[in-house]
């Protein structure tokens, strides 16, 4: 059982450490790792090794700390909208029956959207190693260049 957050900006894995808190809800706390999308190897590692540490449980805090501030700090990002509009939220919720992997991507006005195409599940069993290659597979897909749309061809009359 428990709740990660992994989040994919500017070709890097942002991987904080999620935290339980005694009333129940979960925050991003430190350390957090940043691993950059070229090296594969050590994203998996940073995944894999998110899932092992599991949810330390915290005191509640009073309401005073930013969410997300460990990561604007650290990508010295100064709102978290803007940093909403450059990334992607990637979620896992370890079950007893199942494990859930949303996606939480851009929608029309830039802002994060959840859509529920986006939704996997894997069974309970999947190792770690499956889930951080979905997620890898999935930022990979995001990240490949789009074809450019086929522009129409201006089309000359035949002289002979």
């Amino acid at each position: 059982m428990g709740l990660f957050r992994f989040y994919f900006h500017q070709g890097k894995l942002i991987t904080p450490s999620v935290c339980e808190t005694e009333a129940g809800f979960f925050v991003d706390q430190g350390p957090l790792t940043v691993s950059d999308m070229k090296f594969v190897d050590k994203v998996r590692q940073a995944i894999v090794k998110a899932f092992y540490k599991g949810n330390k449980l915290i005191p509640t805090p009073d309401g005073s700390e930013a969410a997300g501030s460990i990561i604007l700090e650290r990508l010295v990002i100064d709102s978290w909208s803007k940093f909403e509009k450059e990334a992607v939220l990637y979620t896992v919720h370890l079950g007893g029956r199942y494990t859930t992997f949303h996606v939480t991507g851009r929608g029309d006005d830039g802002m994060w959207t959840m859509d529920e195409n986006s939704t996997r599940k894997f069974d309970c069993r999947a190792t770690y190693d499956i889930l951080a290659d979905a997620i890898i597979g999935d930022i990979q897909r995001q990240s490949a260049p789009k074809p450019e749309a086929a522009k129409p061809m201006l089309l000359l009359p035949k002289y002979d």
